[in-house]
């Protein structure tokens, strides 16, 4: 019995510590205790579309714009290479963050990768900000361009 009670005890010391180390005390903090949206308005609204677009607001868009180019393109199995938050932030693009990997295929149902991936040397695609200084998807088309916009997004930390 108390071999029990102190694996439980030693199980949320572990949890509690875990959750005290500063990157995943942000992630805790920014979208469990005080989430950027009204849990309560959105569980009013029926339209699954509408609620992504009421929580996720313009980066959502974004997802579905880049979406709809691959779908346009005929693009098969695209595969996007996201940039950091920090690239975005310096290229002085307003109101966007650009979602994790994982909560851009919950998004949009198509897969994407940040640069510590181990399958970013399959992207076909990637984000970038063009010279007019507006967000542009383009197709990346041999090795030597994800190689040159690797070493672009590697100069900026990874964030949750």
């Amino acid at each position: 019995m108390h071999l029990k009670v102190n694996l439980t005890l030693l199980s949320i010391l572990i949890i509690f510590a875990f959750f005290k180390l500063p990157f995943y005390n942000n992630w805790m903090n920014t979208n469990l205790l005080n989430p950027a949206f009204d849990i309560v308005s959105l569980s009013k609204q029926t339209d699954l579309e509408q609620r992504k677009v009421n929580r996720y607001g313009a980066s959502y868009l974004l997802c579905k714009q880049m979406t709809d180019f691959t779908r346009h393109q005929q693009i098969k199995n695209p595969l996007i290479l996201l940039p950091p938050d920090g690239y975005i932030k310096e290229k002085r693009i307003r109101d966007v963050s650009i979602p994790e990997p994982t909560v851009f295929y919950y998004m949009t149902g198509q897969k994407a990768v940040w640069y510590d991936s181990p399958e970013v040397m399959k992207s076909n695609l990637a984000l970038v900000v063009d010279p007019q200084g507006k967000l542009s998807l383009i197709k990346i088309n041999n090795q030597q361009e994800l190689a040159d916009l690797l070493a672009v997004y590697k100069k900026y930390k990874l964030e949750l």
